[in-house]
């Protein structure tokens, strides 16, 4: 009997490493665009591409989302096959993360255009500090914007009202989706060739994860 458990959690294990790894491989198939400009335009040319970039990012919004979704049932126990979460997280309310993903990367746009213009052509300090804090929130806001539309009906609106104000009023939470994608980019300056095949599952589970007592006090209210 003692054996038999033994091989249950075995099983177990394997099961979850395999979950993880599938949900990965389709958030890394659902990112082709930004693969294929990482690869014919390569990351050095980012900031003179920055408009392209920004564009091939727009599909990692769903992406992101069905990696969240899936997650979260797997850290409740409630997943079923891995294909069969990332595609219900992937394709429901699919515009609407699209929308998200594209007002996101228009922010964030308008920003840097921003930063540039005020801290080389005018040169205004004041201004150029407003558009990094506005950066710097359009970046930040990411994990929280994605968590919120992957669980819950809300208006674009209500989400980016609520990520912020989760950025802002959640410190604790905020610094830990920090250390969740340090963690996810110091794993692949390690190993890349591993960390490859489950960063994105792992930086979802990462989130979710931190952000549980988050969730329940927002599904208390």
């Amino acid at each position: 009997m003692e054996e038999l458990f033994h091989i249950e959690k075995i099983l177990g294990f394997c099961e979850r490493v395999c979950y993880f790894f599938i949900v990965n491989l389709l958030f890394v198939i659902s990112n082709i665009p930004i693969l294929l400009f990482l690869l014919f335009v390569g990351a050095s040319q980012i900031r003179e591409c920055l408009p392209l970039f920004l564009l091939c990012l727009v599909p990692m919004a769903p992406a992101l989302s069905a990696v969240m979704y899936s997650m979260n049932h797997l850290i409740h126990g409630t997943e079923r096959k891995a294909f069969r979460d990332y595609k219900k997280g992937y394709c429901s309310d699919f515009m609407q993360k699209i929308c998200l993903g594209a007002g996101q990367m228009f922010v964030i746009l308008i920003c840097w255009t921003n930063i540039e213009f005020f801290s080389i052509q005018l040169k205004i300090l004041p201004l150029t500090i407003v558009f990094i804090l506005l950066f710097a929130t359009a970046a930040l806001v990411t994990p929280n914007l994605y968590m919120l539309v992957s669980r819950y009906e809300m208006k674009n609106l209500q989400i980016v009202k609520t990520g912020v104000t989760l950025l802002i009023a959640k410190p604790v939470a905020t610094l830990g989706n920090i250390v969740a994608l340090a963690i996810v980019l110091m794993a692949f300056e390690i190993s890349a060739g591993t960390t490859v095949l489950f960063m994105g599952s792992v930086y979802g589970f990462l989130v979710m994860f931190m952000n549980q007592n988050v969730m329940q006090t927002l599904e208390s209210k």
